[in-house]
């Protein structure tokens, strides 16, 4: 009898694989909260270190601090932020943006300082992503498509006095040079509130703009102060919602919005019966950023402990509802979850073959005892898709694309489970996985 021949290692790695990938999905916002809030800073007075530092790492968040670059350079004498002041922001890990070099009265910037001011910037303070967001003086600003070849978004002011939304949706604004911002120089803890709780319930995105703080050192930041116990009481309030409410600079919640809507999970050789392995990817081609901002990552497991690493680093992650959760950037290298409670696998050369023995069965894949239970998976000669044994484990089988063409549960005897169009199918039995071609 002409018996087909099976690498068990490759079966077990593609299948887990391609179910991972199945199961994969990429977080709406960081951390599977259901919105985003980001607090901008114009000017850059010296209440920025006085009463925004302090107060952020209060609560252990990140904001933008938008600097005008001629102000930083004579700044420390009129209230203005010198480039040192600026390094402190810095150095919290807060992000530093452009607005502008000159901030002209009561017109939009030049043009040419769009691209000079990122050039001092990115000079005078290094950052990890880079000047990827402009904020334009009097929310006015200069031309759209210059803009966008030089940063990631372009930040107005109240989306309404422009005609759009105050509150962006999931996926951001429709134009990435007119991001709407709240002025707060009026508002207290309740508006905030109020504006953070609408973000929840639409599940999108609100920015606030801040000018200095009501008596304090502002220099030349003095239109409209905000009053900083009514900050105070927001970053409170939304510490109190940290399962809800994503705190991020601006321009990091603009480049995850980007590289969640580009990315994709794509399944990967080296996963086993124990392991799972995939690459996130995105092609964002541009010369403002990598767009390598971690995304947040959950993926469905049977499995109670789990270890996640990336190119061979390890990975924070818990195992939550059925549910294990992490953090990748994209593009860099291979991620594999493993099941940490597994025994060690028994070593197995990629190239090492099994051949059924069956003479009922001359299609049988595989059979096997794992977790105290025996299956079998094989292709009938009628075509179907058969699974023996497996009692009271879930079958799901799922097509070449990875997507899900039936689900039942194991009887305990030989049961067909599926017949289809010619192809590979993959059976995940329980947690183990095996290919079958009809």
């Amino acid at each position: 009898m002409d018996y087909k021949k099976f690498s068990i290692a490759a079966l077990i790695a593609m299948g887990s694989s391609m179910v991972f990938a199945q199961n994969a999905e990429i977080a709406t916002w960081s951390g599977f909260r259901k919105a985003a809030v980001s607090f901008t800073f114009d000017d850059g007075p010296q209440s920025d270190v006085d009463v925004a530092l302090p107060m952020f790492e209060k609560y252990g968040y990140k904001a933008t601090f938008n600097i005008v670059t001629n102000w930083a350079n004579g700044g420390g004498n009129n209230g203005m932020l010198n480039w040192s002041g600026v390094q402190k922001l810095s150095d919290a890990g807060h992000e530093i943006a452009s607005h502008s070099d000159s901030h002209p009265n009561g017109k939009p910037m030049p043009a040419n300082e769009i691209s000079s001011s990122k050039g001092t910037i990115s000079q005078k303070i290094q950052q990890k992503y880079g000047v990827v967001t402009l904020a334009y003086p009097n929310c006015d600003t200069p031309g759209d498509a210059q803009v966008l070849q030089n940063y990631v978004v372009g930040r107005i002011c109240n989306g309404s006095w422009k005609g759009g939304p105050d509150i962006m949706g999931k996926d951001g604004p429709s134009n990435w040079a007119a991001v709407s911002a709240l002025m707060t120089g009026n508002q207290g803890t309740s508006d905030f509130k109020g504006n953070m709780d609408k973000a929840v319930q639409q599940g999108g995105w609100v920015a606030f703009l801040t000018h200095g703080f009501q008596f304090k050192t502002n220099g030349f930041a003095d239109y409209s102060p905000t009053d900083a116990n009514g900050m105070d009481g927001a970053l409170q309030y939304a510490q109190q919602k940290d399962k809800d409410i994503w705190v991020a600079p601006m321009g990091y919640v603009a480049m995850y919005i980007k590289e969640r809507k580009a990315s994709k999970i794509e399944p990967q050789d080296g996963g086993s019966a124990n392991s799972m392995a995939f690459e996130l990817k995105h092609s964002i081609a541009d010369n403002i950023s990598k767009y390598d901002y971690p995304l947040s990552i959950k993926v469905k497991t049977d499995w109670s402990k789990v270890e996640v690493t990336q190119d061979g680093a390890k990975l924070e992650s818990k195992v939550d509802g059925g549910y294990v959760y992490f953090d990748a950037v994209p593009n860099a290298g291979k991620i594999v979850v493993t099941n940490a409670n597994a025994a060690p696998e028994p070593e197995s050369s990629s190239s090492s073959e099994v051949v059924s023995s069956s003479s009922e069965n001359p299609w049988a894949i595989a059979s096997e005892i794992q977790d105290n239970f025996q299956f079998s998976v094989y292709r009938s000669s009628d075509n179907y898709i058969v699974v023996g044994g497996a009692q009271g484990k879930e079958i799901t089988v799922f097509n070449s694309l990875g997507h899900q063409v039936r689900t039942t549960r194991g009887l305990g005897v030989e049961q067909k489970v599926y017949t289809g169009a010619k192809g590979v199918y993959i059976v995940k039995v329980g947690n183990k996985t095996r290919k079958v071609r009809l």
